[in-house]
């Protein structure tokens, strides 16, 4: 009898889970047609493109020439600190190309049945493979450099001299017919970089071999994501190039340039001031080269002017460049701190002025309630035609050691936190919130407001706010925090709720005969933000049937992927059911009526997290 209740329980919770995936995905069995086409390669040709220039972006205010290639520029004004495209060229020459080496790897894919055949460029060099039968179909003839597919699946995302190259044809092969493949030309298949620093630029920052802390020695570094490059003085004479993995299909490269400027006119002594100059390209696709060219520019009164010009080299033919979504990158005037640029992202405070700084104080915190009163919010504000792209908040300084050593031990590098896109490691302590007109709401929760109420003292926070156009804002807040110290704060709480004295963390033995309802209510003052449910058993077989049902014995309802709709029929909440919930209640009664045929301890742990905190309770079920 019992057996019988094992298959039947065995039954009711697939049932319950269920049809996760009605095909059984088994592969086909080829046909048996002796009939096949070929492939000739007799007359294949593989070769990797070389220089194909598309176009050139540039601050200048009227057309130039461009000293390494003398095409000529995009026209691009920036008139009052506002940048407008007033013309633009787009300049294609013949690319030329070379002949691959013999260690290139060609793979020939069936596209319907993924059969895959793979050679060298000097295996189909040889007699007996200048023709390949193969069954009627379309297939992809692919090559790659030796390295590309270690690159691509490797963590190369930022590298000197490390090119690599990948291209491919598609052809349709008919039975008893002969199909012919000549010209498989290879492109670039990462972002390459070089950097060029003008002579009259660099002799306006102080000798590398005078560098020091305070005053760094002239860098430019190119960045993608979080992986860089620095170009010193010797790579951006020597055009050393560097390579970045194009992680998305289009790519924002961040400029900054940094070092020891000289602002004092020629005819007296040297006054050296560290300054930083940041711009961002947007747009950069695997198989382009952006050669970076920072120069000067004399203006009245020996106004000393940053321009940068990027020009990008294509090596693919077949691209498409959109001139209005280049822009102007240049006569940035050299200030002693940095400006905003014109019609870049707004800061402001919600309630206060953000030019008079925010104070936090221990009036502001309710302990009755276990709340704070008032939270930290401030507004990101982009211009109504762009969105934003980054916002970081940058402890550019602070009276207490302490806060600036936990930032760099949490891994916070120059003490600077991106916040937007969302960070969601900062979820347990920071709301952001999206408004329709593109502004950007950040809220300090309550734990937020309570970890840093323990840092007192004086910190000044930069927001650097940058838009899709690369405008960049910066504004500094004061943040007083007058008392300090610490403050309880209670996390959440979990209670199972029934009629027979069962409770969380206390083993209750089941009566399958006289089974208790199970309802588990869940409880939290500034909303659940994690809620995860570890399923652990002694009874191997109950075991592998959560493992058979869910693929895993570790729940995440918040976040459930393909276990929702399971879940769900046993009576747990997902998602935004879940999510910022202040107060939660399920019932999962129906679930112990299975469960009591399988002898063993089960347990179920439940583990909570809202701002204030994390708590794990687990209900503990003996079948005897």
């Amino acid at each position: 009898m019992k057996e019988f209740l094992h298959i039947f329980c065995l039954a009711f919770l697939l049932l319950l889970s269920g049809c996760k995936n009605e095909d059984p995905g088994f592969p086909t069995t080829p046909g048996t047609d002796d009939e096949v086409g070929y492939i000739v390669t007799s007359g294949l040709s593989v070769t990797v493109a070389d220089n194909e220039i598309i176009s050139t972006t540039t601050g200048e205010s009227s057309p130039t020439k461009s000293e390494s290639s003398g095409s000529e520029a995009t026209n691009l004004t920036r008139s009052n600190n506002t940048q407008s495209a007033v013309d633009s060229t787009t300049t294609k020459t013949d690319p030329s190309t070379a002949e691959a080496s013999d260690d290139y790897k060609v793979t020939i894919l069936n596209t319907k049945t993924s059969e895959t055949m793979n050679y060298t460029y000097a295996d189909l060099k040889k007699e007996e493979n200048q023709k390949i039968p193969v069954a009627p179909g379309t297939y992809k003839i692919s090559a790659e450099s030796p390295d590309y597919a270690s690159y691509m699946a490797g963590d190369y995302y930022a590298n000197w001299d490390m090119p690599v190259y990948a291209g491919s044809v598609t052809k349709n092969v008919i039975k008893a017919t002969e199909t012919t493949v000549n010209d498989l030309v290879c492109s670039l298949a990462n972002i390459r970089t070089s950097v060029s620093l003008t002579p009259d630029l660099q002799s306006l920052f102080l000798p590398d071999n005078q560098a020091t802390e305070q005053l760094p020695a002239l860098t430019v570094t190119l960045s993608v994501g979080e992986n860089s490059l620095v170009y010193d003085r010797a790579a951006a004479d020597g055009e050393k190039y560097g390579y970045f993995k194009a992680v998305e299909a289009t790519n924002t490269i961040t400029v900054e340039l940094k070092g020891a400027y000289n602002k004092a006119p020629g005819n007296v002594a040297p006054e050296y001031i560290p300054i930083k100059w940041t711009r961002e390209i947007t747009g950069c696709k695997a198989g382009q080269w952006r050669k970076i060219s920072i120069h000067v520019t004399n203006a009245s009164q020996g106004n000393i002017q940053f321009q940068m010009t990027v020009e990008n080299w294509v090596y693919d033919q077949k691209i498409d460049v959109d001139v209005t979504n280049l822009y102007a990158f240049g006569e940035e005037v050299i200030p002693d701190e940095e400006l905003s640029d014109a019609n870049s992202p707004v800061v402001t405070l919600e309630g206060h002025d953000i030019a008079q700084g925010y104070t936090i104080n221990q009036s502001m915190y309710n302990e009755d309630l276990g709340k704070w009163n008032e939270n930290l919010q401030a507004i990101i504000t982009p211009q109504s035609d762009v969105t934003l792209r980054s916002v970081k908040l940058l402890f550019s300084s602070s009276d207490n050691a302490t806060l600036l050593s936990d930032l760099s031990a949490a891994g916070y590098t120059d003490y600077t936190i991106p916040i937007w896109p969302q960070n969601d490691a900062l979820n347990s302590y920071l709301l952001i919130q999206q408004g329709s007109t593109g502004l950007v709401k950040a809220i300090l929760k309550d734990a937020g407001m309570t970890k840093l109420f323990t840092y007192k003292g004086v910190h000044t926070v930069k927001f650097i706010a940058v838009d899709t156009k690369g405008r960049t804002s910066y504004t500094n807040l004061k943040i007083t925090v007058s008392e300090g110290g610490s403050i309880v704060t209670e996390g959440p709480t979990a209670t199972w709720v029934n009629d027979r004295g069962g409770q969380l963390d206390v083993p209750f033995q089941l009566d399958p005969n006289d089974l208790p309802p199970v309802e588990l209510k869940v409880e939290s003052k500034t909303g659940i933000t994690d809620f995860k449910i570890e399923i652990s058993s002694t009874n191997q077989e109950f075991a592998e049937l959560i493992s058979t049902m869910f693929s895993t014995n570790n729940l995440d309802l918040i976040n459930p992927g393909s276990n929702a709709e399971t879940l769900a029929s046993l009576g747990f909440p997902t998602g935004d059911q879940v999510r910022n919930q202040t107060s939660l209640s399920f019932d999962i009664s129906q679930f112990m009526s299975a469960l009591a045929v399988f002898s063993g301890e089960h347990t179920f742990k439940l583990q909570v997290t809202d701002a204030n905190g994390q708590i794990a309770k687990s209900l503990i079920l003996i079948v005897k």
